[in-house]
């Protein structure tokens, strides 16, 4: 008898989110006979997130047992007399489940979705023909173990099952995820922090580390931060940047208005870790961040950092 997993979807008419996941049993006719199915769904971290149970949509299955001498079990069994049984079954996710699919899913770096079958399979079989009944028993009941892994992408996650399993509906986009480029003397010190910033924020939002994610971006825009409170160095780079605008046919008003737009963000990204207010100095609430906060502040520091690497590189 040989197990293979087949397939996985969503139940659509559920009311409970439901999972769909196919099986293919191969077996010899004659021999064996599988009669019942049950198992648990693992994830990546070894947590059971639900039970198995088969539901079968056809009905129309007939096999059948037969007593056999050994040789005619071995020919059977040479000549690959296999009957294929597809199997179906159903795993209902509670919301605490989905939610740690999910939180698994966000610490993935493919941010693929991944899961054990641990199945029972139970199946009648017929003992070898012997010259007296009593030296066999009628019939025996197996039982066979699988396992087997499977892995649902990102795309096929965000497509074909969040919107089921009430996570949301998402569309893919691409980030361009830069690479260092060779930049002016004047400016690699800046650049190598936004590097190093941008690499951890990719890290913590792979942990699912919020919290940790504002406070590394936070870092990342003050690396871009030059007020006239700064150094003169830090008033040069920031006279400097706003000259590659000019270049690139860009207004003083619109330079300005892109510099106001990254204190401002760094101003909003303050917020998640300060308690105080810097105006006032009162306590203030600290807001909880989320997994929309943290990609906002990723998005952004890529995008900022690209338009920025093609300003300062040596080869323009």
């Amino acid at each position: 008898m040989n197990i293979k997993f087949r397939d996985i979807g969503i139940d659509s008419q559920a009311i409970v989110p439901t999972l769909k996941i196919g099986i293919n049993i191969d077996f010899c006719n004659l021999i064996e006979v599988p009669i019942f199915i049950s198992g648990r769904l693992i994830s990546s971290d070894n947590k059971v997130v639900s039970h198995l149970n088969e539901y079968q949509l056809n009905t129309d299955y007939k096999y059948e047992l037969k007593i056999l001498s050994k040789k005619e079990r071995d020919n059977l069994q040479r000549e690959n007399n296999n009957e294929k049984y597809y199997a179906q079954l159903t795993a209902l996710l509670s919301q605490k489940s989905i939610d740690y699919i999910e939180a698994l899913r966000e610490k993935d770096k493919d941010k693929s979705v991944s899961f054990t079958l641990d199945l029972i399979v139970k199946y009648l079989e017929l003992p070898i023909s012997q010259h007296s009944v009593m030296d066999e028993p009628l019939i025996r009941v197996n039982s066979k173990k699988f396992y087997d892994s499977l892995i649902i992408n990102q795309s096929d996650w965000i497509n074909s099952f969040s919107p089921f399993l009430g996570i949301g509906k998402f569309i893919l986009i691409e980030l361009e995820i830069p690479e260092k480029q060779k930049v002016n003397d004047e400016w690699i010190e800046m650049y190598d922090r936004l590097f190093l910033r941008l690499n951890e924020i990719q890290d913590l939002i792979r942990q699912g580390n919020w919290k940790g994610t504002m406070i590394s971006g936070r870092q990342f825009y003050e690396s871009l931060k030059f007020s006239k409170n700064n150094s003169n160095k830090g008033i040069e780079l920031r006279e400097s940047l706003k000259q590659l605008f000019l270049d690139d046919m860009h207004s003083e008003e619109g330079f300005e208005d892109f510099y106001l737009g990254i204190k401002s963000f760094f101003n909003f990204v303050s917020k998640f870790i300060h308690d105080k207010s810097n105006k006032t100095g009162a306590y203030i609430p600290v807001p909880n961040p989320s997994k929309e906060d943290a990609y906002f502040v990723y998005a952004l520091a890529i995008g900022l950092i690209n338009i920025i690497s093609k300003k300062i590189a040596k080869t323009r």
